[in-house]
């Protein structure tokens, strides 16, 4: 590794501002090649907004031709919005915002146009679309909220939404708890797929659905965890927890009263990672981490018993940068054929991008290309034939576009695969296989492609999501396709396929609820449900049965799936820990071989790679995007943006053993990154939470975004993440005020901060918190903490070209100002001046602290200037420690005076202060039965994994408040 990477540094060029220009990357695929410049550019506007991107490739490109387009061009409004974008994978958009910041309406390439209506509190009430064919624009989505009055008071849904009409039927908000989540809904399906127009009128709408309501519910315990779901069947999962708030146990408990064990002795270690588990089956999983950065080491499963019989034995090893270099299975046998050895262990190349450029393991020696499953190998067989080895070699252009993958088995004929991409797109066709040899007639306007394979057109919708495949066309008849229908997330809710045999046409079709999938196939006359539950180590699907259960198929059975690293089914086991499959997958996703107890098992298992559900198209459904293993990339561009790079189609930056996508909107490394940095801006985090945020409702945000759809909460990557990722991270305000606790107590401790220097600096903060959404906070202090200290605040960028400066001198505070930051003086010694910062001076005997750091544990840059004194910023960047405003609140403290020393102390103050600036969501103001109010205290000593310790105050009357306690509410 080491020559392979020598001169190959990555190198970042600035301008004045701060702001990146270029980044340079050095590209080798062997150790003997000459390392290529790989040159990614980018402009910005006088007033610091990106305008347009290049990716290596375009950017080679451009220096001999000017006329060549970049892959993205932003144009912006006045007020800063990106009002037109244009890309060369996914087209161009026009977006039109209202004074507050609501989005009216958007067009785009493909000639849709999405218009958006409000009320007069700036909540969405319709969504009209029209495509470029329709004759006119229509109604897709409608929402409606309750009035304030009793009846819906009793169920909490005062000012919240209770039906949302969205493009696959409607959804009643029922119920909400008190903490704002949804305690029960029902879901209504259409009657027919037409061109839908959701009339105003209630009683016509009703008419266009069917009369069977499917309802789900939840109830959670007073921290606001989940610890029953039931879902619309009666059949309900419970949930039980440890003392830090941490999922040990659940049972199933069937609508006829069966209960299942799913797991329990669950165990976790201090970074929250699962190591042990038991499940229903008893069979237990083991995983070992590596302790410096929690990678998985090894992962083993046992089978019950005296035996303990080992089912999976997975070890993984790394590079130094973290990519996986080899996986083996040591319970897996090994097997010759064709005097070759071949055993469970899959090795793994990289070149210096961490793209994969290399990989070994084994298939089945009856391998085909294209999207269709490999023959099913029962258990038991004797044939050593039936296995081989192979080894791929992956080639890449400088876009990141796969361009061709040679597959060499140790036995047979082996193949090259090739790619053709667009000349100034990312674009791209397999060649011999797609109709359309040109990448360019191969996709819509919008960047969808067109054809899946021969013959097989791909429809999309005016939202982007794929609408139908058509797998065969008949002229006379109907042809065989599978259609697919979507709610106002963006989420599928059903899936339909329609296929003709012996004259007839057949139809099957899933429909998804929360925690529960409806089958039925109208040609075999079978019906049944599939409860899923994905926690831990290990996946359960539970099958009840309605009607025509196969022989050998039992009722209320569970399924459970071990996965490996990248959640991918690996093997299934029944309730006895019996093997009902097996399957083994190539690095880009495609089955490799699979094994099975019998033909009917292989029926029910959709759920294979990453932990996807496959159709019959061979598409893997992400949940916003459609991915194609055996073209190793998606078939549209990403809803999100360039949030893993400029490439819309690639696969997690084309390392798919070492990252995985969770939802088709990001891989999960830049999940992570792209989560720390909203999350610490105050950005709008859930799918919806950028509509709660605009309507004055945060809680709901996420019912919210999800009625508008695609449009407003797929507008920008902030409000696209899926839901069910992220709703354990709590509201966002909250979420916000919870990291900057962290990082400012930690602060206050170590410099000494009083509680007014120490809401000064929180204040402050919030004070300039909207000139850093999009990017990192980085906070700065000077000097000791007895003399006057100064802090500064800037963006996360501003953090990383100060780090630069440090490490070659010592910037001046002009400079520092000149880079983005701004100050405000939080100490006022005597011997120094109340209108400029200190002069700089030299570090302590205690050894220097000037170079900047960052603040892993809450993802908040941090920064520290040392034990120096800085001159002062001139002009308005510097604030000085004036008197505050006027309190919104007026709190008496006299009865919680004791409290108000050390760490808890601090962390109270902060909260005191939250109400007094009227900052009520950042700390979960809410009444209580008791008639006191809460307010959460972030960062406080006691506080667990399960809630914050909780400031109780009673209100007195006007504005004033006495505080008379704390309340601790996950102890008991």
């Amino acid at each position: 590794m080491s020559s392979l990477h020598q001169h190959t540094p990555s190198l970042t060029a600035f301008d004045p501002r701060g702001l990146t220009l270029r980044t340079v990357a050095y590209h080798r695929a062997r150790a003997q090649d000459e390392p290529q410049a790989r040159v990614h550019r980018q402009t910005f506007s006088a007033g610091g907004q990106l305008q347009e991107q290049w990716d290596a490739r375009l950017h080679r490109l451009q220096e001999s031709d000017p006329a060549v387009q970049p892959n993205q061009h932003l144009r912006h409004s006045l007020s800063g919005r990106v009002l037109r974008s244009h890309s060369i994978d996914a087209g161009w958009r026009i977006a039109l915002s209202g004074i507050a910041g609501q989005l009216l309406s958007v067009w785009d390439a493909r000639g849709s146009q999405q218009r958006y209506e409000f009320d007069a509190v700036l909540r969405p009430v319709a969504v009209f679309e029209q495509a470029d064919d329709d004759a006119r624009e229509r109604c897709t989505e409608r929402l409606e909220y309750a009035a304030m009055n009793t009846q819906h008071s009793a169920r909490n849904q005062c000012g919240r939404l209770i039906r949302h009409d969205d493009p696959s039927g409607s959804v009643l908000f029922e119920q909400y708890a008190l903490s704002g989540a949804i305690a029960r809904q029902g879901r209504l399906f259409l009657r027919a797929e037409e061109a839908l127009d959701w009339s105003a009128q209630l009683d016509v709408r009703m008419a266009q659905l069917e009369t069977e309501c499917h309802t789900s519910a939840w109830r959670y315990d007073a921290l606001g965890g989940l610890v029953e779901q039931t879902d619309a069947k009666e059949n309900r999962r419970q949930t039980l927890y440890g003392p830090e708030g941490e999922p040990t146990e659940a049972l199933l408990v069937f609508s006829s009263g069966t209960r299942k064990r799913l797991f329990d002795l669950r165990t976790y270690n201090a970074q929250g990672q699962v190591e042990s588990e038991r499940a229903g089956n008893n069979v237990l999983t083991l995983a070992t981490y590596r302790p410096h950065d929690g990678r998985l080491l090894n992962l083993t499963t046992r089978k019950p018993g005296s035996t303990q019989l080992i089912l999976q034995d997975l070890t993984y090893t790394y590079d130094r940068v973290g990519n996986v270099l080899s996986i083996s299975d040591a319970a897996q046998p090994t097997t010759w054929a064709s005097n070759t050895k071949i055993d469970a262990t899959a090795s793994f190349e990289y070149d210096t991008l961490s793209q994969l450029i290399k990989a070994t393991g084994r298939e089945y020696a009856q391998h085909a290309i294209g999207p269709a499953l490999p023959a099913l190998v029962q258990f038991g067989s004797t044939d050593s034939s039936l296995m081989r080895n192979y080894i791929r070699h992956y080639q890449y252009n400088e876009g990141g576009n796969l361009v061709q993958m040679q597959h060499v088995p140790s036995s047979g004929q082996g193949y090259t695969q090739r790619i053709n991409t667009a000349a100034h797109s990312n674009h791209s066709v397999l060649n011999g296989l797609d109709s359309y040899a040109d990448p360019l007639k191969g996709f819509d306007k919008n960047g969808n492609q067109q054809l899946l394979m021969r013959s097989q057109a791909m429809s999309w919708n005016a939202r982007n999501q794929l609408q139908r495949v058509t797998q065969v066309v008949r002229q006379q008849g109907s042809s065989d396709d599978e259609t697919y229908g979507y709610d106002g997330a963006g989420l599928r809710v059903f899936k339909r396929r329609s296929s003709l045999a012996k004259n007839r046409q057949h139809i099957e079709q899933v429909r998804y609820l929360p925690g529960l999938e409806l089958h039925s196939n109208d040609a075999t006359g079978e019906s049944f449900n599939v409860l899923s539950i994905e926690a831990g180590l290990t996946r359960m699907r539970a099958l009840v049965w309605e009607n025509k259960r196969p022989a050998g198929v039992a009722d209320e059975q569970l399924r459970f799936s071990l996965v490996d690293a990248t959640a991918s089914s690996t093997l299934e086991l029944d309730e006895q820990a019996a093997l009902l499959s097996q399957e083994g997958y190539y690095p880009f996703g495609g089955t490799a071989w699979w094994a099975a107890k019998s033909q009917v098992e292989t029926r029910f298992k959709t759920v294979r790679y990453s932990g996807k559900e496959r159709d019959a198209t061979g598409l893997y459904y992400y949940g916003y995007r459609y991915y194609a293993p055996w073209l190793m990339r998606w078939v549209s561009p990403d809803p999100a943006g360039d949030v893993d790079s400029l490439n819309l189609y690639a696969m997690v930056g084309n390392n798919p053993v070492t990252f995985t996508d969770a939802a088709g909107l990001a891989s999960n490394q830049t999940l992570a990154r792209f989560l720390a940095r909203i999350i610490i801006t105050g950005a709008l985090t859930l799918v919806g939470y950028a509509l709660g945020w605009a309507a004055g409702y945060p809680r709901e945000g996420a019912m919210t975004g999800a009625a508008v759809g695609v449009g407003l909460g797929l507008m920008s990557w902030r409000t696209s993440v899926a839901a069910e990722q992220l709703q354990s991270m709590g509201s966002g305000e909250e979420r916000y005020a919870q990291l900057v606790a962290n990082v400012i107590l930690e602060t206050s401790k170590r410099r000494g901060l009083s509680r007014e220097e120490t809401n000064r600096l929180v204040n402050f903060i919030y004070t300039h918190r909207q000139g850093y959404q999009g990017e990192g906070l980085a906070i700065a202090f000077s000097p000791a903490a007895n003399e006057n200290i100064y802090a500064y605040i800037g963006p996360a960028r501003a953090g990383l070209q100060l780090n630069v400066m440090e490490s070659t001198r010592e910037p001046t505070p002009r400079e520092i100002r000149q880079i983005g930051f701004k100050s405000i003086q939080l100490r006022d010694s005597e011997r120094a001046s109340t209108s400029a910062p200190p002069a700089p001076r030299p570090s302590s005997a205690q050894g220097s602290v000037s170079q900047f750091e960052t603040q892993a544990a809450t993802h908040l840059a941090k920064k520290k200037l040392g034990n120096r004194q800085q001159p002062a910023p001139s002009g308005e960047s510097t604030s000085q420690a004036g008197a505050a405003s006027e309190p919104r609140f007026i709190i008496d403290e006299s009865q919680i005076a004791h409290l108000m020393e050390g760490a808890a102390g601090r962390s109270i103050g902060i909260t005191l202060g939250h109400l007094q600036e009227g900052r009520f969501a950042a700390v979960n103001w809410h009444r209580h039965a008791d008639r006191l109010w809460s307010a959460d205290i972030h960062g406080h000593p006691g506080s667990t994994r399960r809630g914050a310790v909780r400031l109780m105050l009673e209100h007195t009357g006007g504005r004033t408040y006495r505080a008379v306690g704390l309340r601790d509410p996950h102890r008991r």
